[in-house]
């Protein structure tokens, strides 16, 4: 049922067409629908009877209306008006084809009754004027019919198809008693649903006059309707009360400005306006009418509202005038400063230095004397200032008792060597505060605009930066451009390093520690950062970085997660696991869960504390030494091998060495990159390791290169090894394929041997 809705268009509520209603493409497609069906009907009824007695020009009629029929129902919808001029002139083809092939006068007549509803069609589908035209042409079948006009014989045919009179008689039935009744009834049908929208847009336009009525007539706030033309359409009571008008207005083309010449209504202008009407304010909204040139006007009355405003005016111009002054200096202050600045870059058009200055005894002078006191001496200063030199400007109190100015001259070796030593000598000069004389000390720090900023805000801040960084020793100090990148930089690379850390961007490599032939005994997990940002980042750049911004904690827990994890990873590769050590930082050693951490992770992971070699610095151990040693005696007890990392950089103590429990004293690249150059230096490392084994505690060369060195240290008695010499640190997939090619094996010389024997091998 929906797809014959749909087809035959039974609603009226979505317009198939722009130019036709639905109903009357409806009643088209039930009538050509009804015909199809009719003209196809008589087809295959006929078709035998035609063909038994030769009667092809049946066949051919019958076929012919039921191929137009189809084809006007298909083109229908698209092509409306053509389809039902072409359905009309049909009708007008088959009474004629009845009245030139039928040989029976009498059923002639009845076919010619067929054009009898052209009109009724027409005044459906077209119009009044195409049925009367139909209507008219109606004469000509209603004469033939009445003078027994017989025009078959103006064909050669004698025969026609038997039982002729019960098709043309059916098809008139059918015709005038289902097709234009269906068609009809359609029609009937839109006109009772147009009949209910009238009524359902009477009782709406009724409701809008009844809100006409109460939002305008009767509304308690005047308000006038206008045209584009600013003419005076109409208007409420309240608003003939308020501004006297007279009811001939409304009947005449009196403009708005003539009766209000105050007010300018502008076009198109959707802002609220005020103006004055005697001795009141208005406020006049307008609102545009849709789909017409009217627009309302609304006229509120804001006189109390006016009046607060200009009071708030007067303050604010109050506020001004205090805001770019001290509170308590009463000093142009720092806004003040600035927004000067701004016109002076605008005016002066070249570079120029902002200078701040401020005592450096100033913490001493709010001590000994009072607030009061401070800022008397801060007005005096600023008034030497002042007076100083003819180059200086814009002198303003710019906070935390800092006196700001500029200074118009482009050389930075003469503001800082001439002009401000010649302004800081007249500034120290003794000040007299409650009658005694007071010295003072001014420190000074300048930047360049606009080289070192880019506003005068900018480099206002650069040379309160520059001021930090003055002392007695150098009272004069410029703003280093370099040292604010670089803290930039360091910021930034902070800021990248939490990401990664976040995202658990790190790498890690691993350097194998080796006896003196080589044989691999241990890793160390060194952390590897390549950012997608910044490349490569040496661990000498993030790991103070991480260690300054609080986040080496957060790097060693990912440290120890990745080796646990990659520990368990051997195991299940069945790749020899070696003891892996990890550096643990002074802010790592001294957190209080730090070994409940530790133990978890190694638990999530399956890994044994004798798997894992902590290495900490001498620093780790100086924070708390009562703290320290319990902790590492903790960790020994609990299997984890404890290491001293870097030992105989700056001063070490080597009494620490016999208070607290190291398994191994790793000795720093300093000490083994001398042993075969300096005597001195050979005796101190031999020294060291003689104490170490009275002690029972392993020393490691660390940073070994040459094979020299490894023999000495080897003949010293040292043990364990770690250096280029046998490997750089390796991703864990080439240490991987290592193994499984060389084994635990990193002494260079067997690689040699082995790689020339695969050479040989190869030749032969």
């Amino acid at each position: 049922m929906h797809y014959l809705s749909r087809y035959f268009l039974l609603s009226d509520h979505v317009n198939s067409n722009v130019l036709v209603p639905n109903w009357r493409i409806s009643a088209l497609r039930i009538i050509l629908t009804a015909g199809v069906i009719l003209c196809f009907s008589v087809f295959c009824h006929t078709l035998n009877a035609a063909i038994e007695f030769n009667l092809i020009y049946i066949i051919v009629l019958a076929a012919s209306f039921s191929v137009t029929m189809a084809t006007l129902l298909i083109a229908s919808r698209k092509y409306f008006t053509l389809c039902a001029h072409a359905l009309l002139l049909s009708i007008v083809a088959a009474t004629i084809s009845m009245n030139v092939f039928l040989t029976d006068i009498n059923l002639a007549k009845v076919g010619s009754m067929y054009m009898y509803a052209c009109p009724i069609i027409a005044l459906m589908l077209l119009g009044v004027r195409t049925a009367l035209g139909y209507a008219i042409l109606n004469i000509v079948p209603f004469y033939f019919i009445i003078n027994n006009v017989d025009i078959s014989s103006l064909t050669s045919i004698n025969t026609q198809l038997p039982n002729s009179d019960w098709y043309i008689s059916g098809l008139l039935f059918l015709f005038f008693n289902i097709c234009i009744p269906l068609a009809v009834a359609r029609t009937i049908v839109a006109a009772k649903r147009l009949n209910q929208t009238m009524a359902e847009s009477n009782s709406h336009l009724a409701a809008k006059k009844e809100l006409y009525r109460t939002f305008f007539t009767e509304s308690s706030i005047a308000k006038i309707i206008i045209d584009s033309d600013n003419t005076v359409i109409d208007f409420n009571s309240q608003a003939k009360t308020l501004f006297g008008f007279k009811a001939t207005v409304k009947n005449s083309t009196v403009k708005l400005d003539k009766l209000l010449p105050n007010l300018v209504i502008v076009a198109n202008q959707h802002k609220d306006q005020v103006f004055k009407y005697k001795n009141t304010y208005k406020t006049v909204h307008c609102q545009q009418v849709t789909n017409s040139n009217y627009c309302v006007l609304r006229f509120d009355d804001c006189t109390e509202q006016h009046q607060i405003k200009q009071n708030l005016l007067a303050m604010e111009q109050e506020n001004k005038r205090l805001r770019y002054s001290d509170g308590q200096t009463h000093l142009p202050n720092r806004e003040w400063f600035e927004l000067q600045c701004e016109r002076f870059v605008a005016k002066y058009q070249g570079d120029f230095y902002i200078v701040v200055t401020q005592s450096a005894n100033n913490e001493y002078l709010n001590l000994k004397y009072s607030k009061a006191d401070a800022k008397a001496h801060l007005v005096s200063a600023y008034k030497r200032l002042k007076d100083s030199n003819e180059a200086l400007v814009l002198c303003a109190h710019v906070g935390n008792n800092k006196l700001a100015f500029i200074i118009t001259t482009s050389t930075t070796n003469e503001i800082e060597h001439k002009l401000l030593n010649e302004i800081k000598h007249v500034v120290d000069e003794p000040y007299i505060i409650r009658g005694e004389k007071y010295q003072q000390s001014f420190l000074f720090g300048f930047s360049n605009f606009p080289r070192q900023g880019k506003s005068s805000a900018n480099v206002l801040n650069n040379a309160i930066e520059a001021l930090k960084l003055a002392d007695n020793h150098r009272p004069i100090n410029g703003y280093d451009e370099k040292r604010s990148q670089e803290f930039l930089e360091k910021h930034e690379i902070s800021m990248l390093l939490d990401e990664a850390l976040h995202n658990g961007e790190l790498e890690l490599h691993y350097q194998p520690k080796v006896t003196h032939d080589g044989k691999c005994i241990g890793l160390e997990a060194l952390a590897r950062w390549n950012s997608q940002t910044l490349g490569v980042v040496s661990p000498a750049v993030f790991i103070p970085i991480a260690e300054e911004y609080r986040m080496i904690s957060r790097l060693t827990d990912l440290i120890i997660q990745k080796v646990c994890a990659q520990i368990a990873t051997w195991s299940k590769d069945e790749i020899p696991l070696v003891p892996v050590a990890i550096n643990i930082s002074l802010l790592d050693f001294g957190q209080s869960d730090f070994m409940s951490k530790l133990v978890k992770y190694l638990a999530d992971f399956n890994v044994k504390p004798s798997q894992i070699e902590l290495e900490l610095t001498e620093t780790s151990l100086e924070a708390n030494q009562e703290y320290s040693l319990a902790l590492m005696q903790n960790l020994q007890s609990w299997g984890f091998t404890i290491s001293v990392d870097d030992f105989g950089v700056g001063y070490s103590n080597i009494a620490r060495l016999a208070e607290y429990p190291i398994n191994k004293l790793k000795l720093d690249r300093s000490l083994i990159s001398q042993v075969t150059s300096s005597t001195r230096q050979k005796s101190l490392v031999k020294a060291i390791h003689v104490m170490c084994d009275e002690l029972g505690i392993k020393c490691v060369s660390e940073g070994v290169e040459t094979q020299q060195q490894v023999e000495i240290m080897a003949n010293m008695g040292c043990k364990e090894f770690q250096g280029f010499y046998f490997s750089k640190p390796l991703s864990a997939s080439h240490y991987n394929e290592h193994i499984k090619q060389q084994g635990l094996n990193f002494n260079p010389k067997k690689y040699q041997k082995i790689n020339a024997a695969h050479r040989i091998k190869s030749l032969l």
